[in-house]
């Protein structure tokens, strides 16, 4: 498949050379959507005389195009073409099954979100359990599960216990995305009792928005630092309660000092 980036350097260069002393720099770059969609319409000797559009309007084989994307060709004018044709969400799907390459796996997890397509959830749920699996990856999946936090809760429950403190969190953030259910209110309580992450943890009780929570959260209040105060208190008053600014002397914590003189 053509190198369609290289393709389109190489006309704005030469574009840029004829007009170079008509434009400033920011003018140049400024040009840059307007030359892109020239270039779409028009005749390439690399492509036989046909503009890029017509090049891949004429391809109708959805597995040359998914090569090309398998091989890490990214352009978007490939991208767009893959998206107009619903054929190639098998093929995406069995991309990401095979997870070969990072970076093809999240582009096409990326082009499926883009097309409205059916995502491989089952897999995303593997993907975000396998601690040594590619942070990009795992990012990724909790991302699209958290847009489907109702569909996918009940195969992440069974993933809580013996998880690792990061992938407890990840599946705390995509269930606080559904409706209440013990095991959630459980597992939020755990992480903000763990003390591994405090201010995350109350951030998250702050938005699944349970008031019982307010059991360990004001006593909390008595030795936290003021870093982990401002999201304990933030959560609270999310949940309708009221915390003093004054509740505590915070002059000699560390954290008081660095945000007070970022002012």
């Amino acid at each position: 498949m053509v190198d369609f980036d290289k393709l389109f350097e190489e006309y704005f260069r030469n574009w840029y050379a004829k007009n170079k002393n008509n434009l400033t720099p920011d003018e140049a770059e400024n040009s840059l959507p307007e030359v892109y969609e020239e270039w779409v319409t028009t005749p390439c000797k690399e492509l036989d005389g046909q503009s890029p559009e017509q090049f891949l309007l004429a391809i109708t084989d959805v597995k040359v195009l998914i090569d090309a994307f398998s091989e890490g060709n990214d352009s978007s004018l490939l991208l767009d073409r893959m998206m107009d044709m619903p054929e190639c969400v098998p093929y995406l799907i069995d991309l990401i099954n095979k997870n070969e390459s990072a970076v093809v796996t999240v582009s096409a997890m990326d082009l499926l979100e883009e097309m409205n397509a059916q995502h491989p959830f089952e897999t995303y749920v593997k993907m975000l359990a396998d601690e040594n699996a590619d942070d990009a990856i795992r990012e990724k999946c909790a991302e699209i599960l958290k847009q489907y936090a109702s569909l996918v809760k009940d195969n992440l429950f069974p993933l809580i216990e013996g998880a690792g403190e990061t992938l407890k969190q990840m599946i705390a953030e995509i269930l606080v995305e559904t409706d209440k259910d013990e095991r959630t209110y459980n597992l939020l309580r755990d992480l903000f009792l763990s003390g591994s992450n405090v201010p995350y943890a109350a951030g998250l009780i702050g938005k699944y928005g349970d008031e019982r929570a307010a059991e360990f959260l004001y006593p909390a209040l008595d030795v936290c630092n003021y870093l982990e105060f401002i999201e304990i208190r933030n959560a609270i008053e999310q949940m309708g309660g009221v915390v003093d600014d004054n509740y505590r002397d915070f002059s000699d914590d560390e954290f008081y000092k660095a945000i007070k003189n970022l002012k």
